[in-house]
């Protein structure tokens, strides 16, 4: 079965949101559109996955996402952890070894969704 996996997360600030998947996570983005205001999007690649973000439609109340954790397994956890406080992105978790054999640290996004950097170390 054919098939990807995509987290879509409808963003209040739009522009906010793609600049730290864009410039502070270093993602690539595979596609994006603009067709005005509220006809955009952007794609970005996160290892297999997919992150979408979309604006906010007219009239749509943002409601900040509970539960929602993002994780991502890189290679190199702590040139992540330096680039990105470099950038001055608040680190929410610090770089630590965890008790499962993870290496992580996380961040939130301006969306409210905790992105967890990893890499695997046991």
């Amino acid at each position: 079965m054919a098939g990807e996996f995509r987290i879509v997360l409808r963003a209040e600030d739009y522009d906010a949101t793609v600049a730290f998947y864009r410039d502070g996570l270093e993602l690539p983005i595979d596609h994006d559109w603009d067709r005005g205001p509220l006809q955009r999007g952007t794609v970005f690649r996160a290892a297999s996955g997919l992150i979408e973000i979309l604006p906010l439609q007219e009239g749509e109340t943002f409601v900040p996402p509970t539960g929602l954790e993002i994780a991502y397994e890189v290679e190199d956890v702590d040139a992540w952890c330096e680039r990105i406080a470099a950038k001055g992105l608040p680190i929410l978790g610090e770089l630590a070894d965890k008790p499962w054999g993870h290496r992580t640290f996380s961040v939130t996004d301006p969306v409210g969704v905790k992105v967890i950097l990893y890499r695997i170390i046991g």
